[in-house]
């Protein structure tokens, strides 16, 4: 049977979870959960994901964002497969670190989102690995990277606290939604209400949507044609964009066949902002061999301090 599309939306704010294969306590040292933490902002760039939180659990992890550019799927392929290259490189291990597929829950439109943002920086606290003071200070919470602006990178928990809890991103409104978060984990200590409700306006929002025969399009205002040209429509304009800072142009490209260093540059910083694959990089600057041009990038990405690791670890072959 075939595997069920994903849901994809410009707009829905999603719950991505995923569990290490076996149960294993992939996140159980600091480098792993590093590692975990730097590629997440490397896909939010890359995918232009709005991350508005996370938890990283010793066997699994959690996420709430937005995807603008309807791009959850490929976004998530870059962000488990680049953490499993980074994980199996540092053990010299081979194979699947994430348990099956990764699971994502669109939220239902009457559930508010901040109470998954609540539901997500309290999972620590029920599972009995900090108490909420501690939160704000380890990493392996989205509170953390509230309370320490100059640490949050791609990440926007500031501007969730404010859209979806309605407090001022600023020191006082961290304090008050510490307090807030600790009144949310005595009355509902273990999510019942939470998960109670969240199944319940899941089950409506599903039976309405089974009277719209358009069904799924319903979930987003697109269809899934219009959807994946999101990505395509960003990563030509952002190639176009590149090619004229640089100076070059199609014509260009056609005459000059093979890698050269402009070429790998240009790569590189494709990989960086954008979801692109090599395949596609190599066929539009034309740059000859996948496989050579991919080794070539490698070794280039290497003799940059802080470059993505994630070159040739997406065989997508698509845009």
């Amino acid at each position: 049977m075939a595997r069920k599309l994903r849901q994809e939306s410009p707009d829905a704010i999603f719950h991505v979870y995923s569990r290490g294969n076996y149960r294993q306590k992939i996140f159980g040292d600091v480098g792993a959960s590093g590692s975990f933490l730097t590629s997440i902002h490397e896909v939010a760039l890359r995918a232009g994901w709005h991350v508005y939180t996370y938890a990283i659990m010793p066997n699994h992890f959690h996420l709430m964002l937005r995807t603008p550019r309807a791009n959850l799927g490929r976004g998530m392929h870059l962000l488990l497969s680049g953490f499993a290259c980074r994980f199996n490189g540092l053990r010299d291990e081979q194979g699947h670190v994430f348990q099956g597929r990764y699971h994502a829950k669109r939220m239902p439109g009457g559930l508010s989102a901040g109470r998954l943002f609540d539901y997500i920086n309290l999972n620590r606290v029920r599972k009995g690995l900090a108490t909420v003071d501690e939160l704000s200070r380890s990493d392996l919470s989205g509170v953390w990277a509230l309370c320490h602006p100059a640490q949050r990178g791609q990440l926007r928990p500031g501007e969730a606290l404010e859209r979806f809890i309605g407090y001022p991103d600023t020191p006082e409104g961290w304090a008050n939604y510490n307090v807030w978060l600790k009144k949310v984990s005595e009355e509902d200590p273990e999510a019942k209400v939470f998960d109670a409700d969240w199944t319940h306006e899941a089950m409506l929002e599903a039976a309405e949507l089974a009277k719209n025969p358009k069904g799924r399009e319903a979930l987003s205002g697109l269809s899934v044609e219009e959807a994946a040209l999101l990505e395509q429509r960003h990563v030509e304009s952002a190639f176009d964009s590149l090619l004229t800072r640089l100076g070059k142009s199609s014509l260009m490209l056609e005459k000059e066949h093979g890698v050269v260093s402009w070429k790998v540059a240009a790569a590189i910083e494709m990989l960086r902002v954008t979801t692109v694959s090599i395949p596609w990089l190599t066929r539009r600057l034309n740059a000859g061999s996948v496989t050579n041009f991919t080794k070539v990038l490698r070794e280039s990405a290497k003799m940059q301090r802080g470059q993505t690791p994630l070159i040739g670890s997406d065989p997508i072959k698509g845009v």
